[in-house]
């Protein structure tokens, strides 16, 4: 598959690099209002699937096949709870035998809560692989 990286940004932006290239293939911005990025990471188990976190401790869920503008999804911790990290472990083997996909979500208190995430954010869909490449290409012959 395509490698490409992506990067969180202090402006309150994120972009998407192709890591041959100089340029971002695509930005998203206007999503935080202006708040620093402070994680990005890229879902184990849909590769049209990313999650950011930004100084507020807000975070975004985006699926840049189901909409390309920005996130389709955002939560707020409760009370001020600040997030501290983020990550994507691989994922387990649920009770009957099935994948689970999740996010862990640390806080600066120590606490550690792990999501499981709904289907919509974990489970692939036919040619997803096939059409994120695709959208990269034609991504990448805009950012020319």
């Amino acid at each position: 598959g395509a490698l490409m990286m992506l990067v969180a940004r202090a402006s309150g932006s994120v972009s998407l690099y192709d890591p041959a290239r100089p340029k971002p293939l695509k930005t998203w911005s206007s999503f935080s209002s202006g708040r620093p990025i402070t994680r990005v990471l890229w879902s184990k188990t849909r590769p049209a699937v990313f999650f950011c976190s930004d100084s507020a401790s807000k975070l975004y869920f985006f699926n840049i096949l189901q909409d390309q503008g920005g996130p389709i999804h955002t939560e707020s911790p409760s009370g001020d709870a600040e997030v501290a990290g983020l990550c994507v472990p691989d994922p387990g083997v649920g009770p009957r035998g099935s994948a689970k996909a999740t996010l862990c979500v640390a806080f600066r208190s120590g606490h550690v809560q792990l999501h499981t995430l709904a289907g919509k954010f974990a489970e692939q869909v036919k040619n997803e692989g096939e059409d994120v490449r695709a959208l990269y290409g034609r991504w990448s012959s805009l950012a020319c």
